[in-house]
């Protein structure tokens, strides 16, 4: 195993501490805000209100927890508003994997004030950046290379999401998936990914128990119609997936438009969700306490059916304000709902709908159908429909994909770029791959033009003569043998042109520049561009490989551009036969 390797395996394993640390912090400050806001404010725990209940304090707990998070966002570390996944897929494409070392702990205090005081959000997308920037401050102090860094970022973001969600494999794959919008991964980061998703997973397991975030019946799916009704569920779960980014940043864009302190934007989310709440508890916070009712069927159909399209404006309220939360949580919910509908209207159990729901709404949304699939399997331990999920999932997406198309936001993760092609991160990859793959008797054919060898000892006035029907603009020169020994250009010929007295002084031998840099053709037009550049030349000799003297004709840099522009369209033609 290389070294590099070996120091990166370590890196995983110690990042995956990290992630553990830093997750179960930031749990006990949510919790800790979620007791102070909700429960001793509002006497609401979380599920059914009780008698402690008291509605109209509700816009208070939510105003305060926004103008709170909002201070602190906008005073200390202005990145860390919104949702957060978003900031740190932007740091991996546009920033060189690098994210300021404050931003974990404002990222981590506005988000658990944020969730805490009902905010309707998640904690996927505080965990992602916390954890990313942990990543990329530990990269910082190593002296990491930019590549390293971004990998680091990405095996930091596996961890806290492993650490939190309780999903080994599903962590690992949101973060090598999450950085696009079509069907791409890092591949090269998932071992690395794994190893620090696992790790966070096994310390967690060992601290806060093991045992799924949901509880969910076994239900096993055996008949055709089933399979029918899972991929109904797909369809109406794409529709959902295709608005809820429109709606979402929509709202943000005019929170944005507002001509008033970005200081005091959250506040205002928090209290127009909190006069929502009144109403609708349910939309206070990520909502998992709903949709574990959800799965259980203890929620009525017409009230699932109004949350469906209330906690996509309750999140956008509380995070397109600039309220600091994630949007995976509220997604879940959302498909929670509409699977629990759903079920009402094919009369069958919830509880399998419920999960497929969460997952397809969230997989088509987010892009990311097969970290989508792993997470919720993972965290709802429901092995037994995984292959109705997958159904379900693909069928979302592909709806998604379609539907959201003419829309002006499609995910919900606009830092998304298509595929590594489109990468910042990996720009020049392509360009060196292409370079080193081709050859230069891929391009060049000695048939194709014969050249004017010019013999050593020929007179410069005899040159002349000759120099007026030719439209070459370099000249190899030979010995009697037919042997190259030298080369030169028109700009070298040119000051002696002006002097006839010097044409029957001179021979080409005198002019000629004796050390000459030639190509082979079974080197790669890498090193041609190298060589082209060494004397800033637009011409070089190709000479045989067995014979270095052997002149075989010249390849020109425009040969060698055109080449390289025609093969990059062939990939990008080639990359994705189907954009999906």
């Amino acid at each position: 195993m290389k070294k590099e390797y070996t120091k990166l395996f370590l890196d995983a394993f110690l990042l995956g501490i990290i992630g553990v640390v830093s997750a179960q912090v930031f749990t006990f400050l949510v919790d800790t805000a979620h007791h102070l806001f909700l429960e001793r404010l509002v006497g609401f725990n979380g599920l059914v209100p009780g008698p402690d209940f008291t509605p109209y304090l509700v816009p208070i707990s939510t105003t305060l927890g926004g103008l709170i998070s909002g201070l602190i966002v906008y005073t200390l570390a202005p990145e860390a508003e919104g949702h957060g996944t978003d900031a740190a897929i932007k740091a991996f494409h546009f920033s060189e994997g690098k994210i300021r070392p404050r931003v974990p702990l404002v990222k981590m205090i506005a988000s658990a004030v944020t969730i805490g005081s009902g905010g309707s959000a998640g904690r996927e997308g505080p965990v992602v950046q916390i954890s990313a920037g942990i990543a990329s401050l530990y990269a910082t102090l190593t002296k990491r290379s930019v590549p390293e860094t971004r990998l680091l970022l990405l095996i930091g973001m596996a961890a806290g999401l492993a650490a939190v969600f309780r999903s080994p494999i599903g962590a690992a794959m949101f973060s090598v998936g999450i950085l696009y919008s079509e069907v791409d991964i890092e591949a090269h980061a998932v071992l690395f990914c794994l190893l620090a998703s696992v790790t966070a997973y096994a310390l967690n397991g060992f601290l806060v128990g093991w045992a799924p975030l949901f509880k969910v019946p076994d239900f096993y799916i055996t008949e055709l119609s089933q399979y029918l009704a899972f991929a109904s569920l797909g369809i109406c779960a794409g529709m959902v997936a295709s608005f809820l980014p429109e709606v979402f940043y929509r709202v943000r864009d005019l929170f944005r438009a507002l001509p008033i302190p970005n200081i005091f934007k959250p506040a205002i989310g928090g209290l127009l969700l909190g006069l929502i709440a009144m109403k609708l508890p349910q939309l206070l916070g990520g909502g998992y306490p709903w949709i574990q009712a959800a799965i259980e069927g203890k929620i009525p159909v017409n009230l699932m059916f109004v949350l469906i399209f209330t906690k996509i404006l309750a999140l956008s309220l509380t995070v397109g304000s600039g309220g600091s939360g994630g949007v995976f949580a509220p997604s879940l919910f959302v498909g929670a709902m509409l699977g629990g509908v759903l079920a009402h209207v094919f009369q069958q159990p919830p509880a399998p709908y419920a999960v497929i729901g969460m997952l397809s709404v969230f997989g088509a949304a987010a892009r990311v159908p097969l970290a989508a699939l792993f997470m919720v399997i993972e965290m709802t331990g429901a092995f037994h429909v995984l292959g109705a999920a997958a159904l379900s999932v693909t069928i979302s997406y592909v709806m998604q994909r379609f539907m959201a198309g003419p829309l002006k936001y499609q995910s919900l993760y606009e830092g998304q770029v298509p595929t590594k092609f489109e990468s910042p991160a990996h720009r020049g990859e392509f360009f060196y791959d292409v370079l080193i793959g081709t050859k230069v008797k891929d391009i060049f054919d000695p048939a194709r033009k014969k050249w004017l060898l010019i013999p050593e000892d020929m007179p410069f006035r005899e040159f002349v003569k000759i120099f007026h029907q030719t439209e070459q603009h370099y000249f190899p020169v030979v010995d009697q043998e037919g042997r190259l020994v030298g080369i030169f250009s028109l700009n070298d010929v040119r000051p002696y042109l002006n002097d006839e007295t010097l044409w029957d002084l001179l021979i080409i031998k005198d002019i000629a520049r004796p050390r000459v840099i030639t190509i082979t053709p079974s080197e790669d037009i890498h090193s041609a561009l190298q060589k082209f550049t060494v004397r800033n030349i637009d011409q070089l000799p190709v000479v045989a490989d067995e014979s270095p003297q052997k002149f075989l004709g010249m390849l020109s840099r425009r040969e060698v551009i055109a080449f390289y522009n025609q093969k990059l369209a062939e990939i990008k033609r080639q990359r994705s036969p189907i954009s999906i």
